[in-house]
C-alpha cells in the first residue's frame, strides 16, 4: 500500500507514504481535486521527530476506518513544517488567532482556496483529555461544510482578512530610543525564573535570542544581573534533564519548569544556539565550564548529526522501539546490572528505584556539586570525576546496543548555516583549527547541493534539492559566511555574503526595509507571510538586518545600512508592544548605541598573523566590525581602502562616526584600548 507521498523526499512525508489515507503533497493537484470534488481539505502539518505527530498518525492515519472517512469526505494534504515553514507560519498564526495557542501536529480544515474554517492540534482516537476524537471532529466538520457552505465560506473569508491584518506590522509613529533597550531588560527580568533559570514556567524552552540580548545588555550597561541570568540559565540547562547526561546534546524542551524531564527529540538548531551562547559566555566570563559545555555539544553533533559529506542532519526522534525517551533512560535494575550496586553515577545524577519518568530515570545533576559529592563518598574530586566518566562510558556503550531513535537525514539550509556559524565561531574563539575546517567543509558541501547561481534551495536529501529558499535560509547563510570570514580571513566568504544579501534585497525586501518570509518566486499562499518575532531561533528578519548593518560597515556600501535603518524605523512600534519577543532586533539596536567602530587591519602578503590579531578575534566586541586581510584580497569588495598604502607590517585603522584615527602598527596598545 502506498499513496502519493511515496515520490517525496521529506522523511516526514515518507513516514506517511504507506498509510491508507490518500495523502496529497501540497500543490496544484490537491487543490484541483478539492475544487472538482467539492470536498473540503484536511491539512496536517508536522515534522518527523514530533512525538504527538507520531501518536496521531498511529491512532488515526493508520486506522482503516478513519482513513476511509478522510478519503470519502476530504482531500487530505500532508506538509512537513521544516520543509515548508511558510505554510506552517500562515496556519499556525491562524491557529493562534482562533484558539489562542497552537502546536504540532497542526490539524487544519479549510476550503479549496486555502481559507481555514477550523484548526486544532492533536485529537485522540477516542474522546479524552477534554478533547473530542479525531473521527468526531472530521465527521462534524464535513457535515457543517455540506449543510452550511455559506457560513463556512464566511468564516474562511473572515479568517483570511484577519491573517492579512495580523501579519502586517502596525504603522510606526514612534522612534527608537535607549529606553527600549532598558524596557527589554526589565521585561526579561520579570519573565526570568529566579529559582530554576530560564524564562516562564512549564513547558520550558531555551530562549536563545533573549539570552544573547542579555549578554549584549551586560556589555552595554555593565549590569551584572543580566550576566547572572545568562549563566544561571545555561548552567541549569546543562545540569538538568534538558541535556543528555550520557551522550550529550540538548533536547528540545522540558515538560516541567525545573529543566528535569525533557521532550526527547534533539534538534540541530537547539544545539547550534546553545553551543553559540556557551561560546560567547566563555568569551565574556573566561569561565572554562562554558567552553566545556560548547565542546560537548560540538562533539555530539560531529558524532550523531554529521553526514559523510560534512553537512548536518536535521534531528533525532524522541521515540524508539521502546517508546518516547526509552533510548535515553534506564530503570534502577538496569543501572545496577550495568554498573553494580555501589556505582556513583546513579547517585550523582538523581536516579531512584521508582524513576522519574514512567518508571525509568532521566539523569540530571541539578544542585549537585562535584566537590561536595566527592566528600560524601570519601574520594577526591579528581577520583570522583574519573569514576563518573568510566560509568558514563559504560552506560553509553550499553545504550548504543539499543534500537536507536529515527534520524531525520535531510539537510536544511538554514539549520546547517546555524551550525556552520557555531563551528566557525568555536574554531576562532577556542583557537582550534579543526572546528574551522568542519565549518568550511560543511558550507562547501551544503552549497554544492542547495545553491544554483544566486538561488538557494530549502533542503536536500539523497542528492536532491527542493524548494525556493526562505528568508532564514539566506539570512543564516549570510551570517555563516560572515563568521567564516572572521575565522579564515578569506575574502571569498565576504563576497558570498554580499551576493546573498543582494538576493534578499531583490526578492524578499519590502518597501519598509524588512523582509517577507518567502521569495517573490515562491508559491503564492493565502497571504504572503511575514515572520518578525523571535521563536526557538532568532527571527530571520533580525539576523538579516544585523547582517546588513555589518556588511555596510565592512564594505562602506551604505545601501545596506539605509534599508536596515528603514526597517528599524518601521518596526519600532511592534517592538514597543512586546520587547522580549523582538530581543534579537533590540540587540541590533543595542550594538548601534555602543559607539560602533570599524577596525581595518591590513596584513602584508605572505605575512604571518600576529598573535595580537588572534587575541583580538577571540574577544566579544559586538560594537566592532572587524575587517582583516591583505589589501589585494579586500580591495575588490572594500573600495574605501584604495588609498591606504600597502603595509610592510600589520597596520590597523580604527574608525567611528565616519572618521578614522591615525593608523597604528602597535597592536598591543590597540588591544588594550578595545578591551576597556
Amino acid at each position: 500500500m502506498s499513496n502519493r507521498l511515496i515520490h517525496e523526499t521529506s522523511p516526514y512525508l515518507l513516514q506517511h507514504a504507506h498509510q491508507p489515507v490518500d495523502w496529497y503533497p501540497w500543490g496544484k493537484d490537491a487543490f484541483t481535486a478539492a475544487r472538482e470534488s467539492g470536498k473540503p481539505i484536511f491539512l496536517s502539518i508536522g515534522y518527523s521527530t514530533c512525538h504527538w505527530c507520531h501518536v496521531l498518525s498511529h491512532e488515526s492515519f493508520e486506522d482503516e476506518e478513519t482513513a476511509r472517512l478522510l478519503n470519502e469526505r476530504y482531500i487530505a494534504i500532508k506538509v512537513d513544517r521544516e520543509e515548508r515553514p511558510d505554510i506552517d507560519h500562515v496556519y499556525m498564526t491562524a491557529a493562534q488567532v482562533m484558539n489562542g495557542q497552537g502546536g504540532w501536529p497542526l490539524s487544519v480544515f479549510m476550503t479549496a482556496d486555502q481559507q481555514p474554517f477550523y484548526i486544532g492540534t492533536y485529537f485522540p482516537k477516542t474522546p479524552q483529555f477534554n478533547r473530542p476524537s479525531f473521527r468526531q471532529v472530521t465527521l462534524q466538520l464535513s457535515e457543517q461544510f455540506r449543510r452550511s457552505p455559506e457560513k463556512i465560506a464566511q468564516v474562511g473569508q473572515n479568517m483570511s482578512q484577519t491573517l492579512r491584518d495580523v501579519l502586517q506590522p502596525t504603522a510606526s509613529t514612534s522612534t527608537w530610543n535607549e529606553s527600549i533597550i532598558h524596557e527589554t531588560f526589565d521585561q526579561a527580568m520579570r519573565q526570568f525564573d529566579r529559582q530554576h533559570g530560564g524564562f516562564g514556567g512549564a513547558p520550558k524552552f531555551p530562549s536563545p535570542a533573549l539570552l544573547r540580548f542579555l549578554l549584549d545588555y551586560y556589555q552595554y550597561a555593565e549590569d551584572e544581573t543580566a550576566l547572572h541570568m545568562v549563566m544561571r540559565s545555561l548552567i541549569a540547562m546543562r545540569d538538568g534533564g534538558m541535556t543528555d547526561q550520557v551522550g550529550y546534546g540538548l533536547f528540545r524542551y522540558t515538560v516541567d519548569a525545573k529543566w528535569e524531564i525533557p521532550h526527547f527529540e534533539k534538534m540541530l538548531y537547539d544545539n547550534a544556539w546553545f553551543a553559540t551562547l556557551c561560546i560567547e559566555t566563555y568569551q565574556v566570563t573566561g569561565q572554562i565550564r562554558f567552553r566545556r559545555y560548547a565542546e560537548e555539544i560540538l562533539a555530539f553533533v560531529e558524532h550523531e548529526l554529521s553526514a559523510p559529506d560534512g553537512t548536518f542532519y536535521a534531528a533525532l526522534d524522541a521515540d524508539s522501539e521502546g517508546g518516547e525517551g526509552h533510548y535515553y533512560t534506564f530503570t534502577a535494575t538496569e543501572l545496577t546490572d550495568l554498573l553494580g550496586p555501589d556505582a556513583l553515577f546513579p547517585r550523582f545524577y538523581h536516579a531512584s528505584p521508582s524513576g522519574n519518568f514512567e518508571g525509568r530515570n532521566v539523569f540530571y545533576r541539578t544542585g549537585r556539586s562535584l566537590e561536595a559529592f566527592a566528600r560524601s563518598v570519601h574520594l577526591s574530586p579528581a577520583e570522583t570525576a574519573a569514576q563518573l566518566e568510566r560509568e558514563r562510558q559504560l552506560l553509553l556503550r550499553a545504550r548504543n546496543e539499543r534500537p536507536r531513535p529515527f534520524r531525520d537525514d535531510k539537510r536544511l539550509t538554514s539549520w546547517n548555516a546555524m551550525m556552520i556559524s557555531t563551528f566557525a565561531k568555536a574554531g576562532r574563539i577556542f583557537n582550534k583549527p579543526h572546528y574551522t575546517r568542519v565549518a568550511t567543509r560543511a558550507v562547501t558541501s551544503l552549497e554544492r547541493f542547495v545553491r544554483t547561481e544566486q538561488q538557494l534551495a530549502v533542503h536536500y536529501r539523497e542528492g536532491q534539492a527542493t524548494g525556493h529558499g526562505f528568508l532564514d535560509d539566506y539570512a543564516y547563510l549570510i551570517d555563516a559566511h560572515l563568521e567564516l570570514f572572521q575565522s579564515t580571513r578569506r575574502a571569498l566568504h565576504l563576497e558570498e555574503a554580499l551576493v546573498l544579501a543582494d538576493v534578499l534585497q531583490d526578492q524578499f525586501q519590502t518597501v519598509d526595509g524588512y523582509f517577507y518570509l518567502t521569495s517573490s518566486r515562491s508559491d503564492e499562499l493565502l497571504v504572503r507571510p511575514l515572520d518578525l518575532y523571535d521563536g526557538v531561533t532568532p527571527a530571520g528578519n533580525s539576523v538579516a538586518l544585523h547582517a546588513f548593518f555589518t556588511l555596510s560597515r565592512l564594505t562602506g556600501r551604505l545601501v545596506y545600512q539605509e534599508s536596515a535603518e528603514r526597517a528599524l524605523t518601521a518596526l519600532v512600534e511592534e517592538v514597543e508592544q512586546q520587547p522580549t519577543g523582538f530581543a534579537s532586533l533590540v540587540s541590533t539596536f543595542t550594538y548601534r548605541q555602543m559607539e560602533p567602530k570599524e577596525l581595518i587591519i591590513l596584513i602584508p602578503e605572505e605575512s604571518e598573523i600576529p598573535i595580537e590579531i588572534n587575541q583580538l578575534q577571540q574577544m566579544r566586541l559586538p560594537e566592532v566590525a572587524l575587517l582583516i586581510g591583505t589589501k589585494r584580497d579586500l580591495l575588490p569588495l572594500v573600495p574605501l581602502i584604495a588609498d591606504y598604502p600597502e603595509p610592510n607590517v600589520p597596520t590597523a585603522y580604527l574608525c567611528h562616526d565616519f572618521s578614522c584615527e591615525r593608523p597604528t602598527t602597535n597592536l598591543t596598545e590597540l588591544l588594550a584600548r578595545l578591551n576597556i
